[in-house]
This record gives structure tokens, sequence and C-alpha cells, in this order.
């Protein structure tokens, strides 16, 4: 597995191909090259996941601080329902949990009766 490059490398070089896509088209002097709309797919969604990946993360510290007021409200922020969110919190609790168990990293059990009790709390 390469190690990720910083999202702010990954932004670059999207607006990059993506400047000339857009040039390209602009200027009529036929289609922009298709390695640069491939360019524009593949880093795109590497910069979603990228950003993605701690979403769970700052929701469990939300939920620490007290300021989550309903699923709804996660779900809105997330852009899934609230079922969704609960559910994926669920998800990433659990997979937490055997990461701690297999690696030391992750949620501890005693995280994870908190962080639980704290989502349940939480209103639809």
């Amino acid at each position: 597995m390469t190690p990720r490059e910083p999202v702010s490398v990954l932004v670059e070089r999207w607006e990059t191909a993506r400047m000339r896509t857009l040039l390209a088209r602009r200027a009529q002097q036929g289609i922009a090259d298709p390695a640069d709309y491939w360019a524009e797919l593949r880093l795109g969604v590497e910069i979603a996941e990228a950003v993605l990946s701690g979403r769970w993360c700052v929701l469990a510290n939300l939920l620490r601080f007290g300021t989550v007021k309903s699923w709804a409200e996660v779900g809105g922020a997330l852009g899934m329902s609230e079922t969704d969110a609960r559910d994926g919190f669920a998800r990433w609790l659990s997979g937490q949990v055997d990461l701690f168990s297999q690696s030391g990293i992750g949620v501890s059990p005693r995280e994870r009766d908190e962080l639980a009790m704290l989502a349940e709390a939480v209103p639809l």
C-alpha cells in the first residue's frame, strides 16, 4: 500500500487536470486529453476518501462534548439519513474495538461503552 499524499497535493493535482480540461474545451481545440479526465475522476475519489476518513472520529468527539442534538442533525451533516448515520457510527465503533483487540490502536472496550452510551442517548 502506497502512502497517501497530503490532501493539499491531491487537490493541486486535481485542479491542474481540471484546468487543462476546461481550457481545452473553451479553446475549442477538440476534446481534452482523456488522461486528464481520468485524473480528475481518480483524484476526486482520493480527495473524498481522505476528507471523509475521519468523520466518525469527529462524531465521537462531538458525542463526548455533548453537542449532538439528534441523529437527524448528524445525518444532515454527513449527507445521509439519521438511521444510516447511527448505524454507520455503530459499525465504525465495532470495527475500532476489533482493531484495538488486534493491534492496540482504535477504541478500547471502555471507550466503546462510553461512546455507545452517548450514542444511545441521542434521539433519532
